[in-house]
């Protein structure tokens, strides 16, 4: 919805489409410093409550752009349902780790299939515009109808959320809510734990102070490697997308015909055929593969794809669309879901939420290059813009040829008592 309000935010408020482009990436910004203190949020709520703290930030931030009188609400809003998503992503992964539990193959499966989801909400986007569209709304009003929609999707999420998914038993353990981590254990595992009589409140206390302090630990000599692997995917592939996949329809209404109409129906085949099945098939082909591997082999195509666009992509309109669709495919299969997978499984619990918050906040500068340089450098190029492009994901394939850390399978769940020492220095 971001990439497709650009212009109309532009032209309603009487601004350039990129400054348009500089208050939605204000969303991304937000997202980065929420990314950062998703572990303190966590750590002073708890899970369910944080998971409902996120959520109610983007709905509100989504319901109230879509009545937005002038560019500076739209402003505030973006930032406050930034916030709101960089608090909300590292809850979900981590709750998903922690459910399946790290040694499992499985859990790399589970955690990427974000990617799909994220798919699948992009091709509704499309798929509610276009009727609107059809219906008689005016081009220039979909943003806001748009935005509303995804706000009420937002609200039937938080209650399935707060039905479902419980509190988090190593949450409550870390901060000396012991006989509740103890129940939950018992409802949710089967597991019938009981309380050790030595553990003291003071002990407790400690414990939640130290998860704050985890930062330094990314960047030691066991996770350095980890922590640079996890964030430049993310970021590299955040900014292929955030050109690509975000200004979908902008790309094809320069490239087929059909106008608006066929901009929308384009891009709704392109993200159902391509992202989906790929965020899919990924996700299992994943087990197979490993993380890096199956990044680097997504980036290589993604560069070739973005190659060819540039010295083809006016040439049929149909091969056109056919390369957009395997960038989208190779993309969501390949590095779209895996650096937030590769960041997830590669720290113990104590420091999961700050590792994968931390590659989340700079996996936003990435989408916010994108997002801000992508419309300038297509206006200024047009198909030529792609073989610039086609760096990101080379600076991507380079990085996962030379770190070879594989966290698929990798039992970082036993490092948990050690960084805990290490905390305590």
């Amino acid at each position: 919805m971001v990439g497709f309000g650009n212009k109309y935010i532009a032209a309603q408020f009487g601004i350039s489409p990129g400054l348009a482009a500089t208050v939605n990436a204000s969303v991304l910004i937000a997202a980065l410093i929420g990314g950062l203190l998703a572990n303190r949020v966590i750590s002073r709520f708890g899970q369910r409550r944080a998971f409902l703290i996120g959520m109610a930030l983007c709905t509100l931030g989504a319901a109230a752009v879509a009545v937005a009188p002038n560019i500076w609400w739209v402003l505030v809003c973006r930032v406050v349902m930034g916030f709101g998503l960089g608090i909300d992503f590292p809850l979900a992964t981590n709750a998903v780790a922690e459910l399946r539990g790290s040694t499992s193959k499985k859990t790399g499966t589970s955690v990427n299939l974000w990617q799909m989801a994220w798919y699948v909400s992009t091709t509704v986007v499309y798929l509610v515009l276009l009727p609107l569209l059809l219906s008689g709304i005016a081009e220039d009003q979909l943003w806001r109808y748009g935005i509303f929609i995804g706000a009420v999707f937002s609200v039937i999420i938080m209650i399935l959320r707060y039905v479902f998914i419980g509190e988090s038993a190593m949450w409550a353990a870390r901060v000396g809510r012991y006989d509740e981590a103890c129940d939950i254990l018992r409802k949710r595992y089967g597991v019938h734990a009981s309380v050790a009589l030595e553990k003291s409140i003071t002990q407790a206390s400690q414990g939640e102070n130290k998860i704050h302090t985890g930062y330094a630990i990314l960047f030691n000599a066991r996770y350095r490697k980890r922590t640079v692997l996890g964030c430049v995917v993310a970021t590299m592939q955040a900014w292929q997308y955030n050109a690509v996949g975000v200004y979908l329809p902008l790309t094809l209404a320069g490239i087929l015909s059909g106008g608006l109409t066929g901009a929308l129906s384009g891009s709704a085949v392109v993200n159902a055929l391509c992202g989906i099945s790929g965020g899919l098939i990924g996700s299992f082909v994943l087990q197979r593969l490993g993380t890096r591997l199956q990044s680097m082999y997504g980036f290589v195509v993604v560069t070739l794809a973005l190659l060819a666009l540039g010295a083809l992509a006016t040439t049929n309109p149909w091969l056109s669309l056919g390369l957009l669709g395997a960038i989208i495919f190779f993309h969501s299969a390949g590095p779209g879901g895996l650096g937030m997978t590769i960041a997830t499984l590669s720290y113990p619990p104590s420091i999961r939420p700050t590792g994968v918050g931390f590659a989340r906040a700079i996996m936003r500068t990435g989408a916010i290059a994108g997002l801000i340089f992508w419309p300038m450098l297509w206006g200024a190029l047009k198909t030529d813009a792609f073989y610039w492009l086609a760096l990101v994901p080379f600076i991507g394939f380079i990085t996962c040829a030379l770190i070879k850390w594989e966290p698929l399978g990798a039992n970082v769940d036993a490092e948990d008592a050690q960084v805990l020492a290490e905390l305590e220095k």
